[in-house]
Formats: structure tokens, C-alpha cells, sequence
């Protein structure tokens, strides 16, 4: 009888190897710590391994090859809150409560998502049914600030730099106004409430269009995420960011593997999410390259070019995450233009 041994737990190797050497590394880690801290309490393994120094700029494009190899996904995280100092977030995990993402299709998923979002709102008092809420007070679903998470001082950075050098990442993550703001968010008005869902649907109106064309990278996806990484850490678009290791066999599926609960507003279970960018991976090459207390920051080798190219990708965001109408583009056809159009990074948002 043939016995097979079972591969140890990539990061119970860095365990035993904190210089990660024995991971096929042609260099030391930076000093770490395994982290197994939930919501509630201490997890029966490692979640994730994380560095305790704030990262370099081409620390998560060196880890990448080798240990892509060894079962791990790198991911920048990011402090998001003022009383998190220089800290990155830390018990905010609840690997009990994420499923699997083989369990959910994504057509399905978005087809459902874009229907309730559209569904009349039952008057609470009246019985009867109403427009779609578009008030953030009154829906429950997350916010997103996609191609625009830097702020004015990042944006003349951002000017100023070779356009060569960055391949326009930087444009798709230096828009802000306010250079007190930090990173980007949605305001928590609502400049849609007058407008009316097939206008501002347009061209698809309430029905939904199904999903976008796959679209062919132009450039390698993994070295256009490591350039968004990099210029998350340049041009301080997160707090005292730190490279983490995540064991997932893709990087879509790290918001799962370790349980993240950005979209707690939302949904406890990140495994549709990480279901939903299962897709975006397959059909337009994006990886996750940084996440911070309620933020999914990810690359996108290939952006849309035209308004056209970029409509049907902005009903699927609409779908994912539909405040990033509601709360301030006004209209698809706005949001696609400003905040898809050779954008290299999308940003969601869930508060």
C-alpha cells in the first residue's frame, strides 16, 4: 500500500523557518508573527503571517514567485482607523464564518445582487412599495471608491511622476480632493435620491445586462499587481501598510481563507466575495494586493480603454458593491468614465 505524506502547513514552516529559506525564498523574510487572533479567540492554526515592520514598495512584488510556489498569496495590509495607530488591523477575522467559495456561482450571485438593489422598498408605515431606497442611511449595502483612493497631494505626486515608469497606476490611484482626507471614501449623502433607476442605469435600466466580455491582459497580471502595490506604499494610500502571507491557492480566494470582515455590513461571509473575484480574476486578470479594516484594494492589468469597454464592467460593480452609484457618481455611465476608464486599481469600500 502506497502512502502519501501530507504536505505541512506552509506557514507552520515558516514556524520552523522564520527566514523563509526552506520556502524556496533567495532572501530573508523581514521579522514576523503567525496570526491566529479571531473575533473569537485563537484559531486551531495559523490565518496568515505577517510582517511586524511597515513594508518597502517592492517587498510584495520579491515574494511573489517563490512563494505563489509554496501555497502562499501575498497581500499588503493597511491600518484604517484612528485608534489603530500604526497598527495594522487585528482581531477583525472570522474564519467561521466564511464558507467556501466553490459553494456560489458568480453570474448567479451578481444577477441576484443587481436584482435586489433595483427591487422596490416596501414603506414600513404604508405597506406599499416605493422606488429603490438610494438614501446610504436606509441601504444596508457597501460603499465603493474604485480607480480613486489617494488624496490631493498624492494627485500632483502622482502628476509628476513618469508615466512610463508607473504604466499609468498611479493615475488609477491618485484622484482624490480633500489632502486632508486620506484615502478616498464615498460621502454618506446620497446626490442619486432624484434620480430616476432606468436613468441612471443607463443604457441597461433595471434589467440586468449579464456578465462582461473577458478581456486579454496586455501586460503580466502579477507584475501589474505588484506595480499597484508599490504605489499603495509610495504614495501613502495605506497606514503603516505590512506584507502578509496568506495560504490560498488563489489570490481571490485570500478574503475567505482567512475569514475578512470588511463586508460585515453586508454580509458575514466573504466567501461569495471571494467568489464574485474568482471571475474578476478569470476575465480581467485582477488580484487582491491590499486590504485594510474595511477596504479590498485590488490590480487590474488591463483596464477598459472607452466608456464602451467600461459600462458593462460598471454593472457588475454596481451589482458587488451598489453605493458607488448611489452615494455620489449620480450614473453608471459616470462612475465607468471616472473611475474605470484606464483605471489600474479598484477600490472597494464597505463602512
Amino acid at each position: 500500500m502506497t502512502t502519501h505524506a501530507i504536505p505541512p502547513h506552509p506557514l507552520l514552516t515558516l514556524a520552523a523557518d522564520p527566514t523563509g529559506r526552506s520556502l524556496g525564498l533567495d532572501f530573508d523574510l523581514p521579522p514576523g508573527t503567525l496570526h491566529r487572533l479571531t473575533l473569537d479567540g485563537l484559531w486551531h492554526e495559523p490565518l496568515l503571517w505577517r510582517a511586524t515592520e511597515p513594508t518597502a514598495e517592492e517587498t510584495w512584488g520579491q515574494l511573489l514567485p517563490a512563494l505563489k510556489a509554496a501555497g502562499l498569496q501575498p497581500v499588503l495590509l493597511g491600518g484604517a482607523r484612528e485608534t489603530d495607530g500604526d497598527q495594522p488591523w487585528d482581531e477583525e477575522l472570522g474564519p467561521d464564518m466564511a464558507t467556501d467559495p466553490d459553494e456560489f456561482d458568480a453570474a448567479e450571485l451578481l444577477a441576484e445582487w443587481w436584482a435586489d438593489n433595483t427591487a422596490p422598498v416596501e414603506d414600513e408605515e404604508r405597506g406599499d412599495a416605493t422606488a429603490p431606497q438610494h438614501d446610504a442611511r436606509e441601504h444596508d449595502g457597501p460603499r465603493v471608491a474604485a480607480g480613486g483612493t489617494g488624496t490631493a497631494e498624492d494627485t500632483d505626486a502622482a502628476d509628476a511622476a513618469d508615466d512610463t515608469a508607473t504604466n499609468g497606476v498611479v493615475d488609477g490611484l491618485a484622484d482624490g480632493e480633500d489632502e486632508d482626507a486620506g484615502p478616498a471614501r464615498r460621502g454618506t449623502g446620497s446626490a442619486a435620491d432624484e434620480v430616476d433607476d432606468a436613468e441612471a442605469l443607463a443604457p441597461y435600466g433595471i434589467e440586468w445586462p449579464g456578465l462582461a466580455q473577458p478581456r486579454i491582459p496586455l501586460v503580466d497580471p502579477d507584475e501589474r499587481a505588484a506595480e499597484v502595490a508599490a504605489a499603495l506604499v509610495e504614495y501613502d494610500i495605506l497606514t503603516a501598510p505590512r506584507i502578509a502571507l496568506v495560504p490560498a491557492e488563489r489570490s481571490a480566494d485570500i478574503l475567505a481563507a482567512i475569514g475578512w470582515l470588511g463586508t460585515l455590513n453586508y454580509d458575514n461571509d466573504a466567501a461569495p466575495f471571494s467568489a464574485v473575484l474568482r471571475s474578476w480574476e478569470d476575465r480581467f486578470g485582477i488580484r487582491v494586493v491590499a486590504l485594510e479594516f474595511d477596504v479590498l484594494h485590488v490590480s487590474v492589468p488591463h483596464p477598459p480603454r472607452t466608456l464602451e469597454e467600461a459600462l458593462p464592467i460598471a454593472a457588475e460593480h454596481f451589482a458587488f458593491c451598489p453605493d458607488n452609484i448611489w452615494q455620489d457618481s449620480e450614473t453608471l455611465e459616470q462612475y465607468a468614465r471616472e473611475h474605470l476608464v484606464d483605471k489600474h486599481n479598484w477600490s472597494f469600500w464597505w463602512d
